[in-house]
């Protein structure tokens, strides 16, 4: 994924991919959204007073009462589509802040994982100087204590009475000793001392993220609700645009036809979507036999066109560190989710452009970005099951072609995706 490392830009998320995005999704009034644990029914905001086909049969019979109820149908048309639009463009704004407050956690974990392995090989080196000064320390007591001098010159008198300069050398060595004793202990504390400032260092880094991380996850629970307020101004334009334009059109036609007949075109209509859901259901339960037997899914097959780390930046602003693999494949190709899990995120996500996170339980989700537009086929608070289609390859957000981006993230960091699918036994 190409995308900065504290800021990212996106487009709106436009009328139609917006439409897309709920084509999979569930009604506004079964619509549930998963929250650190929790289940919130959210509630609709969009009741209104809508007219009947009985009035509109009545009105046709008198021009006065057709153009009022006309005046009416337009009105309540123009304010879904104005409530769909700014519910929209709420979540739009959202997801960016999502983006931004996860590269900063993200930047924050990097930090603090450079400080604790700085930390550790200074804590460890302070130890080693601890431990050499102790035992030289120890060869000291063992040699005499404060006594060594004259234990030294007792035994060199009986040793070396022919000799006088064999003393004097023991004598000098000795000297030597104790001096590098000295030194060796002020060597000890000053390591420890610099290993406490370290990990001083390192605890400070360690409280920052745990406040990024908190921020992330209030910005994805404010994001998540953002995108069923969304979804909730969709389906109820979805539900009501339809009807309202053939009522309208009712209406305005003065020619013989039946109200009957526009009510047989809107009830087909609706059946053409209830047949395509089926449809989708079934393929995506069909999807579910990519898992393997540990219960995860390759998400795309492909090349990796960018792996998870450092790398020279693709594009301007795109940043130097890649917090995923990018796996090439062709346009509107299936994405797989990877483990079965519920979505916590499917829409504009800033550099990711159209994306999907799935939470997989005990801290793991997975990640998708860059989906094609109009080609996410799920909405929050759905389960799905691995190897469910849940979206498809595109190019969206900070992008330089056709390819998936995927993550994995424990604790809601990204590590690197090749080593742990290849552990679960879905190697990318």
């Amino acid at each position: 994924m190409e995308m900065r490392l504290f800021a990212r830009s996106g487009a709106r998320m436009s009328r139609a991919r917006g439409r897309a995005l709920m084509a999979a999704g569930v009604l506004a009034a079964s619509l549930v959204l998963v929250i650190s644990g929790t289940v919130t029914a959210p509630t609709s905001a969009f009741a209104a007073s809508y007219p009947t086909w009985a009035d509109v049969q009545k009105a046709r019979g008198n021009q006065a009462a057709a153009a009022a109820k006309v005046k009416q149908v337009t009105a309540l048309l123009a304010n879904l589509k104005t409530q769909a639009t700014k519910a929209q463009q709420a979540a739009t704004a959202a997801g960016e802040k999502v983006a931004e407050a996860q590269d900063a956690l993200f930047a924050a974990d990097q930090k603090y994982q450079t400080l604790k392995s700085q930390s550790d090989k200074l804590a460890a080196q302070a130890g080693t100087a601890s431990t050499r000064a102790g035992r030289v320390a120890a060869q000291l007591y063992r040699s005499g204590g404060n006594n060594i001098t004259s234990s030294l010159l007792f035994a060199s008198s009986k040793q070396s009475k022919s000799d006088p300069t064999v003393l004097l050398d023991q004598l000098g060595t000795m000297t030597k000793l104790t001096e590098s004793t000295s030194d060796l202990w002020s060597e000890a504390q000053q390591a420890k001392n610099t290993a406490k400032a370290a990990a001083d260092q390192a605890k400070s880094a360690l409280d920052e993220r745990t406040r990024l991380q908190q921020q992330a996850q209030a910005a994805l629970v404010a994001a998540q609700q953002a995108q069923v307020s969304a979804q909730q101004a969709v389906t109820a334009e979805q539900s009501h645009s339809d009807e309202l334009n053939a009522m309208l059109a009712a209406l305005k036609d003065k020619t013989s036809k039946t109200v009957a007949g526009y009510q047989k075109g809107v009830a087909a209509r609706a059946a053409a979507a209830k047949k395509a859901a089926e449809a989708r259901a079934r393929a995506a339960a069909a999807a579910a036999s990519h898992a393997n037997a540990q219960g995860w899914a390759v998400p795309v097959y492909g090349p990796i066109a960018s792996p998870f780390g450092p790398r020279p930046a693709p594009c301007a602003g795109c940043t130097t560190w890649h917090e995923g693999d990018d796996i090439a494949a062709a346009f509107n190709t299936p994405i797989h989710a990877a483990h079965a899990g519920t979505v916590v995120f499917a829409g504009w996500n800033g550099g990711y452009g159209n994306f999907i996170l799935i939470d997989d339980g005990d801290g793991i989700s997975t990640a998708y970005g860059h989906n094609i537009n109009g080609g996410i086929v799920v909405s929050v608070g759905q389960h799905v099951t691995a190897g469910q289609v849940i979206g498809h390859v595109g190019s969206t957000g900070h992008s330089t072609g056709p390819h998936l981006h995927f993550e994995v993230r424990r604790n809601g960091v990204q590590i690197n995706p090749v080593p742990w699918m290849a552990q679960h036994g879905a190697a990318i």
